[in-house]
Formats: C-alpha cells, structure tokens, sequence
C-alpha cells in the first residue's frame, strides 16, 4: 500500500473511531468476536492455519450463502485441497462450523486495508474465493499486492444491486479488474460482471451453487420426528417481520376452513424468536420454542418456533406444504431450493430478486406458487389443504426439475482449480 493509500486509511479510521466506541458501548454483541473483524484469527485456530500449505481461504456473507459454502468447500477438500472459510455473520460462521466441524471457521476481517494485510500475513491463502456478491475492494487490494488470485463464485448481481454499481462503475472498475475469474450464476449475471468491467474471457457460466441439489437429505433429529409425527406441518422458512404474522393469519383461515396442522415458524434472525413467541401468544395460541422441546407432541393449532441453527433442511420434509420468507417482506428472498430438495411445495411473495431463476423453475412445473399478498397466501394455503394429493404431485416435479441443475458445484470447483494452477506457488 502506498503512502496515499495509507493515509486515507488512517484518516478513515479516525472519522470512524467515535462512531465505533459508541457502538461498542452500546452493543455488547460487536464486542465479542472483535478482534477477528481486526484481521486476529481465533485462539487455537493460528497454529492449525499456520501448518496448512498455501489453503484456498472461501468467504460467503451469511447463512445461506454459507450453506452454499459449506458444500463448495467439501467439493475442494475431496480433490485434496486445504480450505480455510469464513463468514460476515456470527449465524453464518455458525452454519460453517455445524456443516464441518473439523474445518476452520472465523469471522471475515473488517475491509480496511490494516485489517486485511494482518488476516493475508497469517492465512497466507493461494486462492481466495468470494461467493456470490462479496466484492470487498480493500481485500481484492491486498490479495493482488501477495499474488493472491481472486474467484468469484457463483456471482451474482441483482436487480437492486446492479444499478447502484453501474452508477460508480468508474470507482470499482479497478477492484474487478483485479479479480482472476467470475464464475457467474446466469448469462445475465455473467453480462453484468463484464459491463461493469470484468474482462470478458475472465467470466464464465458456471452456476447456482444454492441451486445444485445436495446428494443426499439431511436427517431430521428423533425428537423433532416424535414431535411432528402425528399431524399436517406446514413450514415458514427464513421469515422476516410480518411474514410471520402472515402466516399466523393463514393459519386461522385454513381452520375456519376445516383445516388444522402445527406451524413451525422458522426466522431468518434467531434473535428474533422472543417477539415471535410474544406474537403468538397474544393469539392466544399455544406456542414452544424448539430448544424447550423436551419430548413434547405438537398438535393441530401450536406453533413451534426454530431457535436452532441446521434443522431447517431437515424439516421441510415433514411439511405438507412451505412458505419461504424474505418475499413478503421487501428482502429479495431466500433458500427455496432446500424444500424444493425436499419435495415440498412453496409458496412466496412477489419480492424475489434474488431466487428468479428457481423461481422461474418452480413456476414452470407448478411446483411453486407466488402469492402477492397476505391475503392470497391464505388463500392458497387453504386450496392446498383442500387436495393434498395434488401438492404432494407439485412438490415430486419440483425435486425432479431441481435434479436437473445438478453440476454447479462441479464447475465452480474446475473454475478454481484451472486459476490455480494458472497462478501456481505459495503467496511472497
């Protein structure tokens, strides 16, 4: 870095510091974990990294980009290669460390240019890999300065997203001309990559890693089987706030109408499963949180609420029918290939910039439905409970339409193997 460059860095660190020692007194949670936002790897973790040869270091932002990860990571470490992942969020890191309890997770460093020369000095990664989005210019800076190729994998850039980097395209033209290679989701995502100047025979098509279906369904805990066992679930994944209320609704209706099933509210933020239990208590139904479960039976009209991390997969294949949030709610929408996988039906709002593709094929096949308000979603949850066979058929040509995007974890893995050996040798 130059002598500009640190400068800047310096005046940066200084206009944010009140602002951080604000945050740090009034939000304990950013205290914890701090000094690996400052580039620190975790205590015990340094020694383990610093015997590993030049690992390929993985980053994904959150939960389901991690999940995405977590598979692209077992991909690399079956062809023989050393991997160090990380994530943005604690419930990310989480994610890493439940799916590969033997791997090394740690939470990804602060992109100031201090912070992400003390992370590159101990890793000393041979290949960095960003999922989808994550197009941090201060790491992609000081990868380049330790000869540190960059991939983006399964690389994304959405409606609301695009145009705000097409409009300071001038300032990150550098940033992505640094990076070795895209390997992008669609041919539209694969367009954009090269239009905001990503030089075009670096980009090619290799995928949705969230799309290519896992080999096999994780198994669900016995305890949750027990408790689900005797009555129709339907399931609200990855929720926002509303969503969940949404669903409270929907729930009322398909009773009126005969219908009765437990709900499982599962929210995109664990830390907002009091609010939810509060939510339906005032319903004056009767709720329980999943780590309070403790052998109970659910039935018809309770609501069990997820305040765990890594059963959501497992559970959609109790449900009769699932709603995945984050589409109600304006977010763009979530992980609606792990019903799908599953061979449940989905329902979803119209907010789904970010899942179009599967979209697209869930609603070829009918195997998912788009619902454009609260009141539509009841709707069509009361005409499923009114034929459950014809669901069930819904959700079988879902999983049989997802097997056919089989491979994107396969091409990503080729895609960084093939820039490797391009740029063959330990970082200087």
């Amino acid at each position: 870095m130059g002598p500009i460059a640190h400068s800047l860095a310096f005046l940066l660190a200084a206009g944010l510091s009140p602002a951080l020692a604000v945050a740090w007194l009034v939000r304990p949670g950013l205290r914890r974990h701090f000094g690996e936002r400052l580039g620190r790897l975790p205590a015990g973790l340094e020694a383990r990294i610093g015997r590993l040869d030049a690992p390929i270091y993985v980053h994904a932002a959150s939960v389901g980009e991690a999940k995405a990860a977590a598979r692209l990571v077992e991909g690399l470490e079956s062809a023989g290669h050393s991997v160090v992942a990380t994530t943005s969020t604690l419930g990310g890191r989480d994610v890493l460390r439940s799916e590969r309890p033997q791997g090394d997770a740690h939470l990804f460093p602060l992109d100031h240019p201090w912070a992400v020369e003390r992370l590159l000095r101990r890793v000393r990664p041979g290949l960095s890999v960003l999922i989808e989005t994550e197009l941090w210019p201060s790491w992609i800076a000081g990868c380049a300065r330790h000869d540190v190729p960059v991939v983006i994998a399964s690389g994304r850039l959405s409606d609301r997203s695009f145009p705000r980097y097409r409009r300071v395209r001038r300032l990150i033209r550098p940033t992505l001309e640094r990076i070795d290679a895209v390997g992008a989701r669609t041919e539209l995502d694969a367009e954009r990559f090269v239009e905001l100047g990503v030089p075009e025979a670096r980009v090619a098509v290799t995928g949705d890693l969230k799309l290519d279906p896992p080999l096999d369904q994780p198994a669900l805990s016995i305890d949750l089987i027990r408790a689900l066992a005797d009555c129709p679930v339907v399931i609200g994944g990855s929720t926002h706030e509303g969503e969940e209320v949404a669903l409270l609704q929907a729930m009322t209706a398909a009773e009126k109408a005969g219908h009765g099933f437990v709900l499982v509210l599962a929210p995109r933020q664990v830390a907002r499963c009091a609010e939810i239990v509060s939510e339906v208590k005032a319903r004056r139904r009767r709720v329980v949180r999943r780590s309070e479960l403790e052998g109970r039976h659910l039935v018809p009209g309770e609501v069990l609420v997820l305040d765990t991390m890594g059963e959501l997969a497992a559970l959609y294949a109790t449900a009769s029918i699932a709603f995945v949030g984050g589409t109600l709610a304006p977010v763009g929408g979530h992980n609606l290939v792990e019903p799908v996988h599953a061979g449940c039906p989905v329902l979803f709002g119209p907010r789904v910039e970010n899942v179009r593709k599967i979209v697209e094929i869930l609603e070829l096949g009918d195997a998912g439905k788009k619902v454009p308000n609260a009141a539509a979603l009841a709707s069509e949850l009361v005409a499923a409970f009114d034929d459950l066979e014809a669901v069930r058929v819904r959700g079988e040509i879902g999983r049989e339409a997802l097997e056919a995007h089989r491979g994107s974890i396969e091409a990503t893995r080729r895609l960084i193997e093939e820039v490797r050996e391009r740029r063959a040798g330990p970082v200087r």
